[in-house]
């Protein structure tokens, strides 16, 4: 990670100590009332001793952010990383700084006394110094709520996806309750359709077990499915159930598996049916949209767990389209628009 940040970055190296040496030696010309002699003087030996001056500065302060960062870990008592590390860089900052004052204004130059040079070199530096700590610490904090932020997106899709995979693979048991009881009513009257409605049984499941880690279908592939769900039920129901496809062949894009067992069982398990109550079921393709309508005749108590697939399968969609599932009730009648997925939206 610390090879990626700026104090590591070579063209920060290079470039920010010659911007910091020609402000600080603007800033002390203001200082001295000398703000005229800055174009006579910008090239001279003065310039290149500041610019060194910042190198070293720079330098030393992106030593002691490497050396902190193996020896106290920003997890651990981050405050008293934060005190100590302004500490360390204020007081080698001073002293390497007045360290090449000396020898520069005393050794080279021939200065007498330096303290007024001190002063303003060192005060300059100071707050230098505390802001290249704060533009640390900011960038320090900013990304560790970024990464927090990942994380929590990160532990959510893997919640979201572990949800859709056991509410993929979830038997709805009133669903096999239902279709065992309508099996086991025609064994009696008609041993032939009786085995027809389990090899249409067989069929769904054997549908369940092919596409269980299979996130989208083909829309082709759900309608087929739905069929066989279907004439077990009509079986039931007779004339009080009908059932209306309006999808042709070369129907394309993708819905999560068993969209439409769940939306018929929805419909089925909370509605009244009879044959002055019928359930008319409709689905069609409407602008990249599956449409699914069907006849409210709402019962007083409806399934808890048909309701609770349909709120999950709900969920699913706005985990792979913003749309998701929208519905619309108008005049008895449930209008249910659902995005058909594209294998790029998986």
């Amino acid at each position: 990670m610390n090879k990626k940040w700026y104090y590591n970055n070579y063209v920060f190296r290079l470039i920010s100590p010659l911007v910091l040496g020609v402000l600080v030696y603007m800033l002390v010309l203001l200082f001295f009332d000398s703000v005229d002699e800055i174009l006579t003087n910008f090239f001279s030996r003065e310039v290149l001793f500041v610019v060194f001056l910042s190198i070293f500065f720079l330098e030393i302060n992106r030593l002691i952010i490497i050396i902190f960062n193996k020896t106290l870990a920003l997890e651990f008592k981050i405050q008293l990383r934060i005190l100590f590390q302004f500490i360390i860089s204020i007081v080698l900052s001073t002293g390497i700084i007045s360290l090449f004052l000396y020898l520069y204004f005393i050794h080279y130059e021939g200065f007498s006394t330096i303290t007024t040079e001190l002063i303003t070199f060192n005060l300059i530096y100071f707050f230098v110094a505390i802001l290249y700590q704060l533009y640390y610490f900011s960038i320090v904090f900013l990304y560790k709520r970024n990464d927090s932020q990942i994380r929590q997106e990160a532990e959510l899709k893997k919640n979201t996806e572990m949800e859709m995979e056991s509410f993929k693979n979830h038997v709805n048991p009133d669903f096999l309750f239902q279709s065992l009881e309508i099996i086991i009513s025609q064994l009696h009257a008609n041993k032939k359709k009786a085995d027809e409605l389990i090899n249409k049984l067989a069929t769904v499941y054997r549908f369940t077990l092919d596409n269980q880690h299979c996130d989208l279908v083909p829309i082709k592939n759900e309608v087929d499915m739905l069929r066989p769900i279907l004439t077990i039920f009509k079986a039931k129901y007779n004339d009080a159930l009908n059932f209306t496809f309006n999808i042709n062949n070369n129907a394309s894009g993708y819905v999560i598996p068993r969209t439409l067992q769940i939306l018929f069982e929805h419909a089925i398990f909370q509605n009244i049916i009879t044959t002055a109550l019928p359930l008319n079921f409709t689905v069609s393709i409407v602008d990249e949209n599956l449409i699914v309508t069907y006849t409210l005749n709402k019962k007083l108590k409806t399934n808890g767990s048909a309701s609770i697939r349909f709120s999950k399968l709900q969920s699913a969609y706005i985990y792979y389209s913003k749309k998701g599932i929208t519905a619309n009730t108008q005049d008895g009648i449930v209008k249910l628009s659902i995005p058909l997925l594209s294998l790029d939206d998986e």
